[in-house]
């Protein structure tokens, strides 16, 4: 974990997502100041702005220019060669998670606490 790149696949090229602290807190703002849960909330939810503001800011570590119309042709190649987004959600979701500040993938089952104290399962 901590701030590995994910890469994505975008059509013609395959670029790099990769958000450090700063940039995550850029890109809450540029969406209205969000917390992370609500960003959270708006990707599941499918808010294209969300979206695009993602993919933008996840390319800023390689290239201080990329703009949310560069995001939108991005995207478009991608779900041109794959028929849809959902690799390129799982990437922001990744990139995300290995921030360390959100935690997207499950957490192993806690023991019940006839388990921790060594008794049978629930």
């Amino acid at each position: 974990m901590g701030l590995d790149y994910v890469e994505v696949d975008f059509g013609e090229k395959t670029r790099r997502l990769r958000y450090g602290i700063a940039t995550l807190r850029d890109l809450c703002q540029a969406l209205g100041n969000l917390t992370l849960l609500e960003l959270l909330t708006r990707l599941a939810g499918m808010d294209v702005n969300a979206i695009l503001q993602c993919i933008r800011y996840g390319l800023l570590h390689a290239d201080q220019r990329a703009t949310l119309r560069e995001a939108g042709d991005l995207l478009e190649a991608h779900i041109r060669k794959y028929g849809d987004a959902s690799r390129v959600l799982s990437a922001i979701s990744e990139a995300l998670d290995n921030t360390g500040m959100i935690s997207i993938k499950p957490s192993p089952r806690s023991p019940s606490a006839g388990e921790a104290a060594g008794g049978p399962a629930a």
